[in-house]
């Protein structure tokens, strides 16, 4: 075998008689890295192989440290009764020798009847198989007390050789008292810890720990900041001016495909029902009434009452017994006090906060509309019939009733829709029916104009911007 150095084999010697209470065994482990493959260590006691470790086998213990002398070419423990300072540490070198490693003893007996410390090592072909020991692998630990005492273990004089037993005794009884006091003294700490004064304090203390375990190398990322890159961007002017454009004309050709031009029946009108469509018409009841009835005004006045009708339950702050966004948000949107809405930071917060709630619901009310559990199917069909109920006495005989309502109810299906891409929006809009046009003037705003009346950041803007263009009629009749 080639010549051993320091680094090169782990080293062990286990079941050492502590000289000062002979009751007591230790196991002392060293080791060292990088052992050649064809390596072993040889533990002897006096000729007799006592022990054989095969090459990198990981041996663990709490007495670990070792101190390497040169000029022995040996190892030296560094505690312990067999320490380098005591007076039996020859008793205990490790030396390296051609053959292999071999050690004074594993019994205090052998040490003391074998003073010179070291023996031969064992034949080249390290024949023991009768009082071969095997240790554990590297995912087990030798415990300190595992082996018996061999019966020809000696005693030694404890005034000579290390501590007396009382001294011993006095030493094991301090540092139990003392593990106790520290012990004690944990558990106070951290049961102090745990009855916070206040919740405030309680969160403080959570945020201290966390940024003492982070450490210094946490950087603090706002929360704007660190929400950018995630939120959707807003959509282009054109894709929602187009859309509003889409529902105008949909409304148009709903009209102009299932409705007649002919007289009605004065009977067959029910003003409750036109009285239904809403308090705040932009025209009156009367004036209403009389568009529908008068066949040269009825198709604008038609496709006012649908208009209105959509446009009144798309914006943000609508009944939620009417409203076409889901009925959360709507409550939502409901419990937010109206003194707020002047305020700066509210209108920012306001603005974010719509464009993260949307995209957390997408999957519900934009992937699979209108499913089991959309909330907006009531108020839709509320809205359906409502319509319908102003709409059927100018209906067209002709074509199928079950095909008109599928078609109305698909357009408020659609507006539904929009009205969630304009709740997504940081931006915030609204609709202008161009009051000032009255009746009287001769025109009617048959659909109104789509306005920008905030930026993306809560921003008010005034004088609204204009998005899509008010559709005003003249009245011929």
């Amino acid at each position: 075998m080639a010549s051993l150095k320091e680094g090169d084999i782990q080293v062990a010697v286990t079941t050492i008689t502590n000289p000062a209470s002979p009751t007591e065994t230790r196991t002392y482990t060293f080791y060292t890295a990088n052992s050649a493959p064809n390596a072993f260590l040889y533990a002897t006691t006096g000729t007799a192989p006592a022990l054989t470790i095969s090459p990198n086998t990981w041996l663990q213990d709490t007495w670990v440290a070792y101190s390497w002398e040169p000029s022995k070419n040996a190892f030296w423990p560094k505690d312990g009764p067999f320490a380098a300072t005591s007076p039996l540490s020859a008793l205990n070198t490790i030396a390296l020798t051609s053959g292999g490693i071999s050690t004074s003893a594993a019994s205090i007996t052998s040490a003391v009847t074998n003073p010179s410390g070291t023996t031969s090592p064992p034949p080249a072909n390290g024949s023991s198989t009768s009082s071969t020991s095997s240790i554990p692998s590297s995912t087990s630990s030798i415990p300190s007390s595992t082996s018996p005492t061999p019966s020809s273990t000696g005693k030694m004089d404890p005034k000579k050789n290390g501590l007396g037993t009382g001294a011993v005794v006095g030493v094991a009884i301090g540092c139990l008292i003392a593990g106790a006091l520290i012990a004690g003294l944990l558990a106070f700490c951290f049961m102090k810890r745990k009855k916070p004064k206040s919740a405030r304090d309680s969160e403080a203390s959570a945020l201290a720990l966390m940024y003492q375990e982070k450490g210094p190398a946490v950087k603090a990322v706002s929360v704007p900041f660190a929400m950018e890159g995630g939120i959707p961007q807003p959509l282009e002017d054109k894709a929602v001016s187009g859309e509003i454009s889409k529902i105008s004309n949909l409304i148009k050709n709903h009209v102009q495909s299932y409705y007649h031009s002919k007289s009605v029946n004065p009977g067959l009108i029910d003003y409750d029902d036109i009285q239904a469509l809403g308090d705040d018409l932009p025209v009156s009841v009367g004036t209403l009434t009389t568009l529908l009835g008068n066949a040269a005004t009825r198709e604008p006045a038609l496709r006012f009452c649908i208009a209105w009708v959509i446009t009144s339950r798309i914006q943000l702050h609508d009944s939620p017994t009417t409203t076409f966004l889901p009925h959360e948000i709507s409550e939502c949107l409901r419990s937010m006090s109206p003194l707020d809405r002047g305020s700066k930071v509210h209108a920012m917060y306001f603005a974010k906060w719509r464009v993260i709630t949307a995209e957390l619901i997408r999957s519900t009310y934009v992937r699979t509309p209108f499913s089991a559990k959309d909330s907006r199917v009531h108020n839709i069909q509320a809205a359906a019939s409502l319509l319908g109920n102003v709409l059927r006495p100018y209906s067209d005989s002709r074509m199928d009733e079950k095909e008109r309502s599928r078609n109305l109810e698909e357009i408020l299906k659609r507006a539904a829709q929009f009205a969630f891409t304009l709740f997504s929006q940081p931006a915030g809009y609204d609709f202008d029916w161009e009051n000032e046009q009255d009746v009287q003037s001769g025109s009617i705003c048959i659909f109104p104009a789509l306005v920008q009346i905030s930026d993306d950041n809560g921003g008010f803007i005034k004088p609204p911007r204009l998005f899509s263009e008010a559709v005003v009629r003249r009245l011929d009749g």
